[in-house]
């Protein structure tokens, strides 16, 4: 049983786990356009992932989630034309969660043994943005709209035999 002289102070572990990640590279594209109007779509008919002309540097000093980077240094390229900004020019958010848990072992007979868990993700609860929107057109063009989890706690109690 786990009662008498030391049996709460011992059994104890700890894990963490730090998670530094910069952002990912991503590619403005265009959305496709399926009535061939030149109206900042997809002028080529193959599809999306068309990309756009760069007129300038995108990169923001200060990107934040309602402006992730400059959404007028892109233009829509001539009809026929494959646009001249490159693959990957541009970086997402970066990731930074801490994970963290606390374990209990507790041996109740000889071949039974309890264990009581405390598990806490993303527990300094740091907002961790997703990719901007990146479809020249899109309405959200630029835009960071959705991010990662929250701080989530989990508890459990398991039973080894």
């Amino acid at each position: 049983m786990p009662l008498g002289k030391g049996r709460w102070l011992g059994g104890w572990q700890s894990f963490g786990v730090l998670t530094f990640q910069t952002g990912r590279p991503f590619t403005v594209a265009l959305l496709p356009d399926f009535d061939n109007s030149n109206t900042g779509r997809s002028n080529l008919g193959f599809g999306a992932n068309d990309r756009p002309d760069a007129v300038r540097d995108p990169k923001l000093a200060d990107p934040m989630p309602q402006r992730w980077f400059d959404v007028t240094a892109f233009a829509v390229p001539p009809r026929g034309h494959f646009g001249n900004a490159g693959r990957n020019i541009l970086d997402g958010p970066g990731l930074q969660t801490v994970n963290f848990s606390i374990v209990k072992n507790t041996a109740v007979t000889e071949r039974l043994h309890a264990q009581l868990r405390a598990e806490f993700f993303n527990l300094l609860d740091h907002n961790n943005f997703n990719q901007p929107d990146n479809y020249f057109g899109s309405p959200s063009f630029g835009q960071v709209v959705s991010a990662g989890s929250p701080r989530r706690i989990q508890f459990a109690l398991k039973f080894l035999f």
